[in-house]
């Protein structure tokens, strides 16, 4: 029994009349009769009483009268979300991200995601500076990113999560007992810098405070800078997030004056953007809100 088999058995049950049901079906009376009798010979039942004024459900029709009006109600429900999932099975979604993310986020936020939508190759594409991130975004080189500072360009951005920013410090670091690392002191000791400083909110830390960082070394990566802060070199400020399971003995500080940042992620318009990064969008906020 098909759809359009239940769809005919309701019309005749709400005419009262194949001729009727025919006509708002698309039929001909004979091709509802037809149905109907099909129907009656799968179920080995009689569904409707022929009388000459016209059909009425017997008894067993009006038994099975709601189970196939829910029937009807769930088919039309199926419809309606293949449709809204059309586009969402096969295709390419690119999403610019960053590297705590990526180690953190991105393998939770895709098993969710590519769970529900297998067919839709998600491409990642690592950019720390902000600016350029931005860029990506707004150009649609990628349909959708995540972002540390401030976004200035026109996009539509959703704030994920608020972060704490760590000072990191050697354990034999005068400040390793100290209870935090205090924001007065911020420019008294050498420091291992981030080459993308300036676009992840980390030079905003000194701007506020009116300090200059003591640069000892600039580093493109983060897991070497840390290596670096765990031999004395310097210390460090990272975010809380990428700090998890870190591989090297370091001591994590608060700042006497907190320092945060937050995380969000944008497109360049949710009424234009693809299903795909809709779909993604509200996957990956959905996964921070029960994770992070």
């Amino acid at each position: 029994m098909d759809h359009s088999s239940i769809r005919t058995f309701l019309a005749v049950a709400e005419e009262g009349s194949f001729r009727k049901a025919a006509a708002r079906m698309g039929y001909t009376q004979a091709g509802v009769s037809y149905i109907i009798h099909n129907m009656e010979e799968e179920f080995g039942l009689s569904l409707f009483l022929r009388t000459r004024s016209g059909v009425s459900l017997s008894p067993e029709g009006k038994a099975l009268l709601p189970l196939l009006r829910q029937m009807e109600s769930d088919s039309r429900t199926l419809e309606e979300k293949v449709r809204e999932l059309q586009g969402l099975e096969q295709g390419t979604l690119r999403v610019q991200v960053f590297d705590s993310i990526s180690i953190h986020w991105i393998p939770g936020i895709l098993q969710a995601f590519k769970r529900d939508f297998p067919g839709i190759a998600v491409e990642l594409i690592s950019e720390e500076d902000s600016t350029r991130a931005e860029e990506m975004v707004s150009s649609g080189e990628v349909d959708c990113g995540f972002f540390l500072t401030d976004v200035t360009s026109p996009l539509d951005v959703f704030a994920l999560h608020e972060e704490s920013m760590m000072a990191i410090v050697s354990t034999d670091h005068e400040l390793a007992a100290a209870e935090s690392f205090p924001v007065a002191k911020l420019g008294d000791y050498p420091y291992i810098s981030m080459k993308f400083d300036h676009h992840t909110g980390l030079s905003e830390i000194f701007e506020r405070h009116g300090a200059q960082p003591n640069i000892a070394y600039c580093m493109d990566n983060d897991y070497a800078a840390m290596a670096m802060v765990s031999k004395g070199l310097g210390y460090g400020i990272f975010p809380q997030l990428l700090l998890q399971d870190v591989p090297y003995e370091l001591v994590c500080l608060e700042f006497d004056v907190p320092q945060k940042r937050t995380i969000r992620i944008g497109t360049r318009s949710m009424e234009n953007a693809s299903k795909a990064c809709l779909k993604f969008i509200e996957y990956t906020r959905r996964w921070v809100k029960e994770n992070v």
